[in-house]
């Protein structure tokens, strides 16, 4: 049985999340909760997931606000492990979350990270900065003392990949498709379905504590070029028309330069993969050997019907 047995899930109605706490229920009584911590228990994935056992608990509006402390060491109180799944915009406010899980006695935090490593990258990827000072603080010399950590990464996640946010076309498939290629395609790249995210999460959370205490883990899916991706795609639609533009690494970094909102961050990541930071140097896959990820060739062919 898990030494953890009592588990809070932030973020839990987005994709990692809720197969997260799919996972941790699919075994009645392995854990003794599984805990959904939510602004809105009254929304439609949060009830799907509390008919499937989740344990609803209501969060403040305003995690960050002073007022909010004492109700979250409330609602954190008996949980042995919280778990962030929260997406850009909720990363800043996991600060408050930590604070609270020591004065709740929580054992373990995992942050969200999930991508690539912010410790090699972070000053020249500069979107995924916010994760820095929440990283810092969890390895704090005074917060380090009380609450243990794991930090996870995965590369980019392969359904996010395999999309128009990456310059893929698939509308027209099976008899054409379109792929938009950075820099000379020839740059591997680490990709991990979100699914497979939560279920390397949920096995940590099974596994022996001291594995993966205030360790970093690296998952992944597959790895595979720009130009692999596109010769696969090919492979798999024989006889389409697979139409292929390639961006210069002068282009992106020209185009950067005046870069917003949604540009700033699909060109980041474009010059990420280019400058091989979307590589992981090793994965720990064999760690969790219960974990099957999904390939490349594997989510392709569901995604494109075959």
């Amino acid at each position: 049985m898990p030494a953890f047995k009592n588990i809070a899930v932030l973020g839990g109605t987005a994709t990692i999340g809720q197969q997260l706490i799919k996972d941790l229920l699919a075994n009645k009584g392995e854990f003794s909760s599984v805990v959904l911590l939510t602004r809105d228990p009254d929304s439609t994935k949060a009830k799907e997931l509390v008919t499937l056992g989740a344990t609803p608990r209501r969060l403040p509006s305003d995690l960050s606000a002073a007022s909010s402390r004492s109700l979250l060491v409330e609602i954190l109180k008996g949980i042995d492990v919280v778990v962030s799944t929260v997406g850009a915009a909720g990363i800043a406010e996991q600060e408050a979350l930590i604070h609270a899980s020591i004065e709740a006695g929580v054992t373990r935090f995992i942050p969200s990270e999930f991508g690539i490593n912010g410790d090699l990258h972070a000053p020249s990827v500069a979107f995924i900065g916010e994760k820095v000072p929440i990283r810092a603080l969890l390895r704090s010399p005074e917060v380090s003392a009380k609450l243990e950590h794991t930090i996870v990464l995965n590369g980019f996640f392969a359904d996010g990949f395999f999309s128009g946010f990456f310059g893929w076309n698939f509308e027209k498939a099976p008899t054409a498709a379109a792929a938009q290629v950075a820099g000379a395609g020839d740059v591997p790249i680490s990709l991990t379905h979100q699914s497979d995210v939560a279920h390397y999460l949920a096995e940590i959370l099974r596994a022996d504590p001291a594995v993966t205490r205030n360790k970093v883990v690296q998952v992944e899916g597959d790895r595979i070029t720009w130009n692999q991706a596109v010769l696969l795609v090919k492979e798999l639609l024989p006889g389409a028309a697979v139409t292929v533009t390639t961006t210069t690494v002068e282009d992106l970094e020209k185009q950067f330069v005046d870069a917003k909102g949604y540009d700033f961050v699909r060109i980041s990541l474009y010059l990420g993969v280019v400058r091989g930071q979307a590589l992981l140097s090793h994965n720990h896959n064999k760690l969790f050997p219960a974990v099957k990820p999904t390939t490349a060739r594997a989510y392709l062919h569901s995604l494109l019907k075959l």
